[in-house]
């Protein structure tokens, strides 16, 4: 039997003083082995700290098995036999939490524990107010309070579930999520040994540990800073602080936006030769800069319908010389919208537009470098809803016909006639970049459809795809910006979300775009973010043999093509394919993260795109249309062999039926280089 004498002797020996906070941590302590038991132990430590605070944690943390809801009069402790009486005594008073409550005697009792309830900002595995801010446990601290410890528990003790949550709650802004740190108390213990922070005795049978709080908790965060892999950290812990060596190391990855309007003055006319009355909605072209380490990646999309190559390497060398970003790792793409100016060389562009729109996109590029700033980024995918449905419709004579809105006959074709659609290419492939405070900086989204909403309409207008930007970006608020590139959709558009024969307007693309602009919110909203990121570019040159078919339509019948897609004449751009009867083109491969964007140079089928995707397994990959260049529909062969107005005799049917399979097989070469993985041979 152990006299509790002794016990308060042993506190007046570490120089515990009465008037000072006590906290006792005895979950093994039994009333048998004490003279007089807990009531006789309890009246000696009231009569010692005569005007000072008694404080014993009555934790209710086991798991397991579902409990009634905590009540601070009702719930027993779980912090042993001693702990569940000094509750029950009277003038004891308890602090509210589920998990982690404390009860204190004394004049400073309701001071000390009164703001457990609302204490809150310290994540742990039992909630934020465990051990939050303002808690007991930090009061405690901030008096700097003995902890007494019967019998050596450590590696039960509470006191290293608070120190984890003060550590955690430190480093937590480093990483976007960050565990709830485990080190090895022993190792802790014997560097509090080894600098005296310990006070140890023997009462009876018991071993006695005493310490300060404050001294021994803020020891332990400086050894933890400074030489954490000492300590022996779990396995999520080591891989959490191999991540945080890493940034300290490389940095964080760097990110920069920026929007500039490249609306043409109006009237002007559209690339087919219809004019353009005024304004809907201004088109923008919207740039991401990304860097990490030695790489940086520019993507850049424009409310137009495609643009051609040499274009595109004039923006690229400008924006390269303001910028010191290789011509390689800018990529350029268009949304395809129909109711933009002539940027494709269909025989109605404006010189002076185009010059502008060349040194617009150029400085756009050169300001998003310029305003880089800390960042994260994750990218997610889940299947569209509505919106896409293929235009190619199968005959039982194993023909193809493509609906389309200026071709009446194909709306309403006997369905008897009908064996079924083509594919669709179902991805909505999501990019989330946001600040280091989890704000939403840039959005990059991968779907395959046709702009073509607002087909007819006499105004200026970046189609549904460019009211959906516009939408997001109101939403998240400046600087934010949304590229919503397009993806497998030359053989797709959204036909049979409005009725075939029209409106083709602003209102119906408005209604569209605010449909797909929920699709990649509630994607976006779900995307993970990590802080491991990989950039890099990969491009292949790529000469592509013309259709001869095509090539006579230019020379022989160049007034009967020019009456539905050119104007009076040929634009320099056209004269020289026909001269040099061969198109000089490229592919490109962006990483970002773990996704893989393949910038493909024309309009791509949704077959295409699934081909690649399926090459990539089990990587990500989305596919984006008219990157770099314009050279019309890239079909692949088997669509030659059935039919529809995508290969068809005109302006944008320029490529051989073996021109498809040459670009995915240097596709496919570009991301080999890029994500050093290897891939199915096409």
């Amino acid at each position: 039997m152990t006299a509790r004498s002794d016990f308060t002797q042993i506190l007046k020996d570490f120089g515990v003083g009465g008037e000072q906070p006590l906290l006792l941590e005895a979950p093994w302590l039994q009333a048998e082995t004490i003279e007089g038991g807990f009531q006789a132990f309890t009246v000696a430590l009231q009569g010692f700290l005569a005007s000072g605070l008694l404080v014993v944690p009555t934790c209710t943390a086991s798991e397991g098995k579902p409990k009634p809801t905590f009540d601070p009069a009702l719930s027993p402790s779980e912090a042993g036999p001693f702990s569940e009486f000094f509750r029950k005594q009277p003038g004891v008073i308890r602090s509210h939490s589920p998990t982690h409550s404390l009860t204190a005697m004394g004049t400073e009792a309701q001071a000390l524990l009164a703001g457990h309830r609302s204490a809150s900002g310290r994540p742990s595995p039992w909630g934020d107010g465990a051990f939050g801010k303002s808690s007991p446990w930090d009061l405690l601290h901030e008096r700097n309070a003995w902890w007494i410890l019967v019998d050596e528990a450590w590696s039960e003790s509470v006191f290293f579930d608070y120190l984890s949550a003060v550590y955690t709650a430190r480093n937590s802004g480093i990483t976007k999520t960050a565990p709830f740190v485990h080190f090895d108390p022993s190792a802790l213990v014997r560097h509090f040994r080894t600098n005296g922070l310990l006070k140890e005795s023997q009462w009876g049978n018991h071993t006695i540990v005493g310490f300060r709080v404050r001294e021994v908790l803020d020891s332990a965060l400086t050894l933890m800073e400074s030489r954490p892999f000492a300590l022996r950290p779990d396995r999520e812990t080591s891989n959490w602080l191999a991540m945080v060596n890493r940034i300290k190391q490389d940095g964080y990855l760097q990110v920069g936006v920026s929007r500039q309007v490249i609306t043409p003055p109006v009237p002007c006319l559209r690339w087919d030769g219809k004019p353009l009355q005024a304004v809907y909605r201004d088109l923008c072209c919207r740039v991401i800069v990304a860097s990490h380490k030695d790489s940086t990646v520019a993507l850049v999309l424009c409310d137009l319908l495609g643009l051609r190559r040499d274009l595109t390497e004039q923006i690229r060398i400008r924006a390269g010389r303001m910028t010191g970003i290789s011509q390689e790792a800018i990529q350029i793409a268009c949304t395809h919208a129909h109711s933009t100016p002539d940027t494709a060389a269909a025989g109605f562009e404006d010189p002076s537009y185009l010059e502008m729109l060349v040194q617009t996109v150029a400085t756009a590029i050169s300001a998003a470098a310029t305003n880089r700033q800390p960042a994260r980024m994750g990218s997610s995918r889940v299947p569209i809803r509505g919106l896409a449905a293929s235009r190619r419709v199968r005959l039982k004579d194993g023909k193809v016909f493509t609906t389309r809105y200026g071709v009446p006959s194909t709306w309403r074709v006997n369905p008897e006639l009908i064996a079924g659609s083509g594919r669709i290419d179902p991805d909505l492939t999501v990019v989330r970049f946001e600040t280091l405070e989890g704000k939403a900086l840039a959005v990059v989204s991968n779907f395959g459809c046709h702009p073509s909403v607002a087909l007819a309409s006499h105004f200026v207008s970046g189609d549904f795809i460019g009211e959906s930007m516009a939408a997001l970006e109101q939403l998240f608020g400046e600087p934010a910006v949304v590229l919503c590139t397009n993806g497998g959709g030359a053989d797709v558009d959204p036909t049979l979300e409005m009725p075939f024969w029209g409106p083709r307007d602003e209102a119906w693309a408005l209604r569209l775009g605010n449909i797909f602009a929920a699709q990649v919110l509630e994607c976006l909203e779900r995307t993970p973010v990590t802080d491991t990121p990989a950039l890099g570019a990969a491009k292949r040159l790529v000469d592509l043999p013309i259709r001869p078919e095509w090539i006579r339509l230019l020379r022989e019948e160049r007034e009967r093509m020019e009456q539905e897609f050119a104007g009076a004449t040929l634009s320099p751009a056209m004269l020289s394919l026909l001269a040099q009867q061969v198109m000089h083109t490229e592919v490109q491969a962006l990483r970002l993260g773990d996704l893989t964007l393949v910038g493909l140079p024309g309009e791509v089928f949704a077959g295409t795109a699934l081909k690649l995707k399926s090459k990539f397994l089990p990587h990500n990959l989305a596919v984006v249309q008219l990157a770099n260049d314009d050279i019309g529909y890239l079909a692949p062969k088997e669509a030659f062999e059935e039919g529809g107005y995508e290969v068809g005799v005109h302006f944008w049917g320029r490529i051989t039926p073996e021109g498809e399979s040459i670009l995915v097989a240097e596709a496919l070469a570009a991301v080999t280089e890029l994500a050093g993985v290897e891939l199915q041979a096409p």
